[in-house]
């Protein structure tokens, strides 16, 4: 029998200790239902190379302090400067070249235009001159034949006229022709270079992207954690350069208790605050996603006796907040 109550009384204990470990932490959570707590945090990042090159200058120590936008080191590439240079002298070339071709199109215009001029001005000095015979034979005709009446439009000369006439407008025509093909010509010739200079352009404005990310500036107010290089050294893609740990936490890892687990959609939007500051600035949220359940950080812990668990909530909050690292926070 004594066997049997003791056995009875170690699932009792069990049973007690359960209901106990959820009465301590429905108790800690107890309040509203639409907040919650956590400790906001933020994790070191590195700064890596994205391509091979050499260090130029390291202008930061382990410890220091920086702020967002100070320039951190600058590497240098010889093969993205060859690059660079490369394009930017085939981009003179192209220029250049649609300048003079321009230019020299410009130049065949007006010669043709200068040629058509003086053979224009040949034939209308020809029309000219056969105008004055017919006007000469029509005065000799009326002197020496009275009250005759000429028809001068079948007559030879103005045939020839007629004829010189119609030279005229096909020469004109031609030279029309000439000049549109020439421009047409130009058009195309100017289209095919353009479409050349701006993808040459494009293919610039990447490599001096590429120029712009060798310089490495702080993405925001921090401490420098490790260099893991030295100035001169070669380095590869990818190569960790070096650790920076923001001074301003990025993020918060709440806990949820009993019915309050599913109170905060992912993607909803929160407010932070730091936990038991009344004047506390509120910094704006959102929530990225869930954790398991697990047993709640020391800070957060209202018994030491009896340990609280709840669910964790990740939460991404604003970088220019007031909080400090792994401080307690309340989430509404």
């Amino acid at each position: 029998m004594k066997q049997q109550s003791g056995f009875n009384w170690y699932y009792v204990f069990i049973g007690l200790l359960f209901v106990g470990m959820i009465y301590i932490s429905g108790r800690y959570f107890k309040g509203s239902t639409s907040s919650s707590v956590g400790i906001a945090s933020s994790k070191e990042y590195k700064i890596n190379a994205e391509k091979a090159s050499i260090v130029k200058s390291v202008l930061v120590v382990p410890g220091q302090q920086v702020k967002m936008g100070d320039l951190l080191m600058e590497l240098s590439s010889t093969a993205l400067d060859i690059e660079i240079e490369k394009l930017q002298d085939r981009l003179e070339v192209m220029r250049g070249e649609q300048q003079v071709k321009a230019k020299n199109v410009e130049s065949k215009i007006a010669y043709i235009v200068a040629d058509e001029g003086i053979v224009d001005e040949e034939l209308e000095a020809e029309i000219s001159q056969t105008q004055s015979e017919i006007e000469l034979n029509r005065k000799l005709t009326k002197a020496f034949v009275k009250d005759s009446v000429s028809d001068d439009s079948k007559s030879p000369l103005q045939v020839k006229i007629n004829s010189l006439r119609e030279q005229q407008r096909k020469h004109q025509s031609a030279v029309d022709i000439k000049i549109s093909d020439l421009q047409k010509d130009h058009a195309l010739d100017q289209t095919q270079l353009i479409n050349q200079i701006r993808l040459s352009e494009r293919e610039l404005a990447l490599l001096l992207e590429e120029k712009k990310k060798l310089s490495k500036y702080a993405m925001n107010d921090g401490v420098i954690g490790n260099v893991y290089i030295k100035t001169g050294e070669q380095v590869n893609a990818f190569t960790p350069l070096l650790s920076v740990t923001p001074l301003r936490p990025a993020a918060v890892v709440a806990y949820l208790v009993g019915p309050k687990t599913s109170q905060f959609d992912v993607g909803s939007k929160v407010t932070v605050k730091a936990y038991g500051l009344q004047s506390a600035n509120e910094v704006g949220g959102k929530v990225i996603g869930y954790g398991s359940v697990t047993e709640l950080p020391e800070i957060l812990q209202k018994s030491t006796a009896i340990k609280a668990f709840g669910r964790e909530v990740f939460i991404e909050i604003e970088g220019n907040n007031e909080l400090a690292n792994g401080q307690k926070v309340l989430v509404k």
